[in-house]
């Protein structure tokens, strides 16, 4: 007897059309939605069991020993209605469309929703458009382990001197709400100091130019804002003192990707500008090379 023949077929792409099609404002009647989500006076009806499939948090809420499991009306807080949207876009089809104004929203959404896929494309868009994303009133609301995860890496596109500002801006944002009586310059300094006790090991002092580290670096050290040690490894770097002793100070002392194919494209630049096309006049008097 043959044996039965088999093959696999797989339709992702028609499903995730399919599933563009919901409209999660005014769903049809036939589309069976089961829960409906209320975010910023917004509702949005969707699929409980979608919901469950996708996102842990959501999954407790929604089909857990939790109030909101028994509910057809869910409010969900701290989440805007918009990001919400961009969130079941996501979901339902793997579609989203991002912006550097909205971006760090919807990064921190995605982290506390664990929504991984579209955490890392969120991360990914944020660290190629560091520049406009790393803004005072943009990143206040990014959770400390998302910040010092863009941070560290490598192919941040921003200059360290602007993101040095973006970081005291971030914690001057978390020292605000605690310590607004404050007023002692030494006592504010280490307070900032200690929100940042993480990300500051993680800011490449090195590749600063000393004019920025004796400018704008060492009156922020003198004043307890910075921890000394990390401004005397970048002078020390700059007057080649000593090597790296560790991962850490190595990873330090290594531009960023677009910082290095910066200088890349300036020692090109330098070089065109200085050459030659024609060898210049030999004086009357000169000898022979």
């Amino acid at each position: 007897m043959d044996e039965p023949v088999r093959e696999s077929f797989h339709d992702h792409g028609d499903l995730s059309a399919r599933l563009s099609q919901h409209n999660f404002r005014t769903p049809a009647p036939e589309s069976c939605c089961d829960v409906v989500l209320r975010v910023d006076g917004v509702r949005f009806y969707a699929h409980r069991f979608l919901l469950a499939a996708s996102s842990k948090p959501l999954r407790i809420m929604l089909t857990g020993s939790m109030r909101e499991a028994k509910e057809m009306e869910v409010t969900i807080h701290d989440i805007k209605s918009y990001i919400m949207e961009q969130l079941l876009e996501f979901i339902y089809t793997g579609d989203v469309e991002l912006s550097t104004e909205t971006v760090v929203q919807t990064m921190t959404a995605a982290e506390v929703y664990e929504l991984a896929a579209l955490r890392d494309v969120c991360k990914h868009f944020a660290l190629r458009h560091a520049k406009h994303v790393f803004k005072a009133q943009m990143i206040e609301v990014l959770p400390e382990k998302l910040l010092c995860d863009l941070v560290a890496h490598d192919d941040l596109a921003i200059r360290e001197a602007d993101l040095l500002d973006a970081v005291l801006a971030w914690a001057e944002a978390r020292y605000d709400s605690v310590a607004e009586d404050v007023e002692d310059t030494t006592a504010h300094g280490a307070g900032i100091q200690l929100i940042l006790q993480d990300v500051w090991p993680l800011i490449r002092f090195p590749t600063m130019s000393v004019r920025m580290l004796y400018g704008t670096v060492r009156p922020l050290v003198r004043d307890h804002f910075i921890p000394e040690y990390l401004l005397t490894e970048a002078l020390f770097f700059h007057l080649n003192w000593g090597a790296a002793q560790s991962p850490d100070h190595q990873k330090r002392m290594t531009p960023r990707t677009c910082s290095a194919a910066t200088r890349k494209r300036k020692r090109v630049s330098f070089i065109q500008t200085v050459s030659f096309d024609t060898p210049p006049e030999r004086g009357a008097d000169e000898p022979l090379p």
